[in-house]
């Protein structure tokens, strides 16, 4: 049987092509997955990560309610330009207290990780009421109703 025979006769037979589907991705995910499962970087914690703080875990899941990490993902990029524009790039044993992990696969504004002690309160509560005031060219949505609500 050759070649082209093989292939016409996967075509012509759904149950083959399925199988030969399921079986490609299955191998495809096991060669992205059994690797990280014996990285150690992800269950080993960076010299300054520590457990987050009642008030940390607050803010951690408004983040997640308001859907923050759709634009501002944990994404692990060591890229130039990234780290020129915002500085060093998370490392993976910084988020080994996250649960669940918000790492995503597109990054629209910065990574969150290290803009807390870049900018003042004062900014953050301006910039989260109107994103444009103080970045503008910014294309973050407002969020003036968190100013109003108890954090919960």
């Amino acid at each position: 049987m050759n070649g082209f025979s093989l292939h016409k006769k996967i075509e012509e037979n759904s149950g083959f092509l399925i199988f030969g589907i399921l079986l490609v991705s299955s191998i495809g995910g096991l060669v992205q997955i059994l690797p990280i499962l014996n990285q150690e970087s992800l269950e080993t914690a960076t010299a300054n990560t520590r457990p987050y703080s009642a008030a940390e875990l607050t803010g951690r899941d408004i983040y997640i309610r308001e859907g923050c990490s759709v634009c501002h993902s944990q994404q692990i990029r060591p890229l130039i330009a990234e780290v020129e524009r915002y500085g060093p790039y998370s490392r993976a044993g910084e988020f080994v207290y996250d649960r669940p992990f918000l790492w995503g696969s597109k990054r629209t504004g910065p990574d969150l990780h290290r803009v807390g002690g870049k900018f003042s309160d004062d900014w953050h509560r301006v910039h989260l009421q109107d994103p444009r005031s103080v970045v503008a060219a910014s294309i973050m949505p407002a969020y003036p109703w968190l100013a109003k609500r108890d954090a919960s």
